[in-house]
């Protein structure tokens, strides 16, 4: 039990702990890192560490349903942080669409591209490396394209080879950085119908895994005991798993078809 309760505390902190790169980030850019999503899980598995060493052993068909019970715990904490993650990309890509637009608007003005960055580069603070290569007459498109490696900023490469290309030969960047514009609003389009169509799926996926816990509910409200046979019988404690695994299986199912929808968009 004493491995166990430190297995329990090595996920907790790993939910919690923020992901090395943000360190990298902050180091770079002066944002701070944000701590990886999980926390209410991360004290969840904390207290459960606790609490494990004085817990009864499971044996026999309760071993089973506890193990069940813990691939369900994980399945459900993966998928919470994959939709999280999918927020954030979402909010990142609408970020570096209006990032481009004001770039458009400022280079249409007649600013010039060094002071339009460091403008820009007070509210966004992923430009902040491309700002100061800017004033320091670095690297601008080495510093845009390390900026474009998290998802949802793809589009900052294209504006990374635009700018390329403009210091190269000297042609205007107003003109490609507005084109680029308006095919990322486009895109944004794009996914915002993928998502509409592919959301009700998710839902009924959803609604369908959790569907037999009413079944459970209505069967001892007749009288009977589905939950004793579930978790007291071998038959039971087999018939558990196989369902929980089929319904965790269709939902990463539907998440694998909904996620091949929208990956053509996914990867700007």
């Amino acid at each position: 039990m004493t491995v166990a309760a430190a297995v329990l505390v090595g996920i907790a902190v790993r939910l919690r702990w923020p992901d090395g790169r943000s360190w990298v980030r902050w180091r770079l850019d002066g944002s701070p890192p944000a701590p990886a999503p999980g926390g209410v899980v991360a004290g969840a598995v904390v207290v459960g560490a606790v609490a494990a060493p004085w817990l009864p052993r499971p044996s026999g068909p309760g071993l089973v349903v506890a193990t069940t019970a813990a691939g369900v715990g994980w399945f459900a904490v993966a998928q919470v942080r994959r939709a999280r993650a999918r927020v954030r990309t979402v909010h990142r890509r609408a970020e570096a669409v209006e990032i481009v637009a004001l770039m458009a608007a400022e280079l249409r003005a007649g600013v010039l591209p060094q002071r339009m960055l460091e403008g820009l580069a007070v509210e966004f603070t992923v430009l902040g490396p491309a700002a100061r290569a800017a004033g320091l007459g670095g690297d601008v498109p080495a510093a845009l394209r390390e900026a474009s490696r998290v998802d949802g900023r793809g589009l900052l490469r294209d504006v990374a080879a635009a700018w390329s290309v403009s210091e190269r030969s000297g042609a205007g960047l107003a003109a490609v950085v507005e084109r680029l514009g308006r095919s990322a609003r486009d895109d944004r389009e794009n996914a915002r119908e993928i998502e509409s169509g592919v959301g009700p799926a998710r839902a009924t996926g959803r609604l369908m895994a959790v569907l037999p816990v009413l079944g459970l509910l209505l069967g001892s409200g007749m009288g009977g005991d589905p939950v004793g046979v579930l978790t007291g019988t071998w038959i039971g404690a087999a018939c558990l798993a196989a369902g929980c695994a089929l319904a965790c299986a269709g939902i990463a199912w539907i998440e694998q078809i909904a996620s091949a929808a929208s990956a053509e968009v996914g990867r700007r």
